[in-house]
């Protein structure tokens, strides 16, 4: 007999759709299958990073502009008295604050109304909410701006801001603050003020400035960092505005108050001002010139004759070096007054009267006081050489005067400000150490002898605080010294303080706030040699104490 042939088995239709969900090559399976790999760890970290689509954000806006342009499904109208526009309320609530709360009391509402809007600054804003973009100018402005405000979009009144003050120009600076101000854009306003402040002598030349109104002109007058070569410049500009219109002359008399004549010179009153009808036929205005006259005439009663008119505009303070010994080698004395810019650069003013060195500097009402000092170099006996010399630099005029000497030569001494008066304290000179003080009184420009200090000293600091004169250090019975004391110009009368930590003398002292500062200055060291204090000392005049 033949072999049976093998028959395959019949499948039933539940064994073959099983075997095809077994064998079926998924994309879910593909994942399931990687992310098994993973979980069985295959010497790499799984994170999650973050991605952006750059151009979504843009596409989406373009699609949404291009949308409300065909207007499907708009399904919100704004409108103006003679125009009305088809948006997405969803756009113009997500971006003003306005629109939303409007559709937040009402979800139903199919018409807005803005009746107060031009055409124009609402077409410009909803550009503007479609696409984050415009097209700005100065002629339009003031509609987006408007518009911007109502709608509450504070981006689009920024870009407006902002555009505003990029453009601010000679020509167009007051159009720009009278916007700024019409729509109280506090930032802008202030920018143009400021541009108009420093570009002022170009702003004076131009048509808008002689339409400014007299409370525009007289603040920019009154302001102190008005930016002018001399205030001669500021008279004049002035008196352009007053002679553009018959009608200002009434103000005359109260503007040129804002001009300060004391900061003129005398011959430039004589030749400039006095040259001007006005300033002889009104009578407030001449006795402006008469006060600026006589304070140039009263040179010793200037200090209490200082007023804002007296005072230079746009002041800056600067660290100045007032003659001395230019170098450690140079036996040579110096006159050089120096200032330091804001560049860094050192430059130079008029000459001191006398060469100096070792002498003391002070600021008062404006002036700088140069007294005492050295009019040689002998470091074999330095006291020798003390004077009593004083004088006064004018810095609004690069001037110097000389004053009443001192009652006593003197050398490594202080000098302080107090209340109107300076105050020299203690020093050396041929006759030795001394205890003197003596006072300064600029009104009679004479010096007054005050009560002395109990113990004569040299080489100290002293600085003011809590109303009193505060000496400390120095030099006393041929030593280095700790002692303190302090003077009462109110009694005329000097008191022992708790003395320093450290004996000191050639240092400096200073106050800062409510508290007493001595730094740096030098000392016996254990061989007799000089060497340098580095410890800083705060005194508090509340305690007493040092610290």
């Amino acid at each position: 007999m033949a072999p049976k042939k093998n028959k395959t088995a019949k499948k039933s239709k539940g064994d073959i759709n099983e075997m095809t969900i077994m064998v079926e090559d998924s994309p879910v399976n593909k994942i399931n299958g990687l992310n098994t790999l993973l979980e069985g760890g295959n010497g790499f970290n799984c994170i999650s990073t973050e991605v952006t689509d750059k151009v979504y954000a843009p596409n989406l806006l373009e699609g949404l502009s291009n949308m409300r342009q065909e207007s499907f499904l708009c399904d919100l109208t704004v409108a103006t008295k003679s125009k009305s526009f088809d948006v997405h309320r969803v756009v113009m609530a997500s971006c003003s604050e306005y629109i939303r709360n409007i559709l937040k009391k009402d979800p139903t509402l199919q018409k807005i109304d803005l009746n107060d809007l031009s055409p124009v600054g609402l077409a410009t804003a909803i550009t503007y909410a479609y696409s984050g973009k415009l097209t700005l100018s100065l002629y339009g402005i003031g509609s987006t701006i408007a518009a911007a405000m109502l709608l509450q979009i504070g981006t689009l009144v920024k870009m407006c801001s902002d555009f505003l003050m990029q453009e601010l120009s000679v020509e167009n600076c007051m159009y720009v603050a009278n916007i700024a101000d019409a729509y109280d854009l506090k930032e802008t306003k202030k920018a143009a003020q400021k541009f108009m402040r420093e570009n002022f002598i170009e702003f004076s030349e131009m048509e808008q400035f002689l339409k400014l109104t007299y409370e525009q002109i007289s603040d920019f007058l009154s302001d102190d960092s008005l930016s002018l070569p001399s205030e001669l410049t500021a008279f004049q500009i002035a008196m352009k505005w007053l002679d553009f219109d018959e009608k200002r002359l009434k103000y005359a008399a109260d503007l040129l108050t804002h001009i300060r004549f004391g900061t003129i010179s005398a011959q430039e009153l004589v030749n400039h001002v006095q040259s001007v009808p006005r300033m002889m036929q009104d009578p407030e205005c001449h006795r402006l010139l008469v006060d600026a006259m006589n304070y140039h005439l009263l040179p010793y009663q200037q200090n209490i004759l200082q007023s804002r008119r007296t005072k230079v505009r746009g002041g800056l303070k600067v660290i100045l070096t007032v003659g001395g010994r230019p170098a450690l080698t140079e036996k040579s004395l110096s006159k050089d007054v120096l200032y330091r810019d804001t560049d860094n650069l050192w430059n130079k003013l008029t000459e001191l009267p006398a060469k100096s060195f070792n002498q003391c500097v002070a600021v008062l009402d404006g002036f700088l006081y140069v007294a005492g000092g050295e009019d040689q170099n002998d470091a074999r006996n330095q006291a020798k050489h003390a004077v009593s010399n004083f004088c006064r630099y004018d810095p609004r005029f690069n001037t110097w005067i000389h004053l009443t000497n001192m009652s006593q030569r003197r050398t490594h001494f202080s000098i302080n400000t107090f209340n109107g008066l300076l105050f020299a304290v203690g020093g050396r000179n041929a006759d030795g150490v001394q205890a003197s003080l003596e006072c300064y009184v600029p009104s009679s420009n004479q010096w007054q002898m005050k009560a002395p200090m109990d113990v004569p000293r040299c080489c100290h600091a002293s600085s003011v605080i809590d109303g009193k004169i505060l000496v400390s250090g120095g030099y006393i019975n041929n030593a280095y010294s700790r002692a303190v004391c302090s003077y009462d110009p109110s009694t005329d009368t000097w008191q022992d303080k708790s003395s320093l930590s450290t004996p000191r003398g050639w240092h400096c002292a200073a106050t800062v706030a409510d508290r007493a500062y001595v730094i740096g200055g030098s000392q016996l060291g254990g061989r007799g040699e000089r060497v340098d204090v580095l410890a800083v000392e705060s005194y508090n005049p509340h305690s007493g104490q040092w610290s």
